[in-house]
């Protein structure tokens, strides 16, 4: 037990302050009170852990429901996925020939990279002697073997032309004189585009006036074609 001194009232007149001491005792043991504490103290915690515990098990069933879900969206790209491969395998055939295409276009490529505008050369060779009323008897063509460099001076065009030779022609033909040949062979000189250097090597006689056979270089610019690099124009290409 512990007594304690209270403090005077101010209320209470001097002589009964005289007379009257104000002592105010605490009669429970100190084993008691922190008794008291220990089980409050006990309670709070108690309280603490069963609020933590709650929280944890609503983040439990929270993170379970999610997984859930998870689990359910999952599964349905899972079956969608399956779906449509099974599409895709309908679809093989199809994926295949698309590939064949890409694969032989390529290889086209490859081969056909040195093609020509056939076409147009002969049309140029044609409609070019018309004012001088040449008539193309024969042409025959040949091309310089693959690999052989353009650059190489023995392939190499006059310093008049921008391109170099990949071939040359052969063409034989009819006209009504020599000078209808000269100025055939002139007109080939100033195309300077798909054909150069035209050489006549030979005119004879005939009773329909002469003829005659040349020599022209193809030029690189004519190579072009479906499969080349360079495709041909529409009015004469491959």
């Amino acid at each position: 037990m512990a007594t304690t001194l209270m403090p005077l009232d101010p209320a209470v007149s001097p002589e009964r302050v005289t007379r009257l001491l104000t002592i105010s005792a605490r009669l429970l043991p100190e084993e008691i009170i922190a008794a008291r504490r220990a089980r409050r103290t006990r309670g709070l915690v108690i309280v603490v852990v069963a609020v933590f515990a709650i929280l944890c098990g609503m983040w439990a069933v929270y993170a379970d429901r999610e997984k859930q879900a998870a689990d359910k969206d999952l599964t349905a790209a899972t079956a969608e996925v399956a779906k449509l491969q099974e599409a895709q395998r309908k679809f093989s055939p199809v994926v295949q020939v698309r590939s064949d295409t890409t694969q032989l276009h390529k290889q086209l490529t490859t081969v056909m990279a040195s093609d020509l505008d056939w076409a147009a050369l002969l049309d140029t060779l044609r409609r070019t002697g018309t004012t001088s009323d040449i008539k193309i008897a024969g042409i025959n063509g040949k091309l310089a073997a693959l690999g052989t460099p353009t650059t190489d001076p023995t392939n190499a065009l006059p310093s008049t032309a921008k391109t170099a030779s990949i071939g040359s022609l052969m063409v034989t033909g009819t006209g009504p004189d020599k000078d209808a040949v000269a100025a055939y062979a002139d007109k080939l000189a100033k195309q300077q585009t798909l054909i150069a250097n035209p050489y006549v090597t030979s005119v004879a006689s005939d009773p329909d006036g002469v003829t005659f056979s040349l020599t022209v270089d193809i030029t690189q610019a004519s190579l072009c074609g479906r499969f080349s690099t360079k495709k041909c124009p529409a009015a004469g290409g491959n």
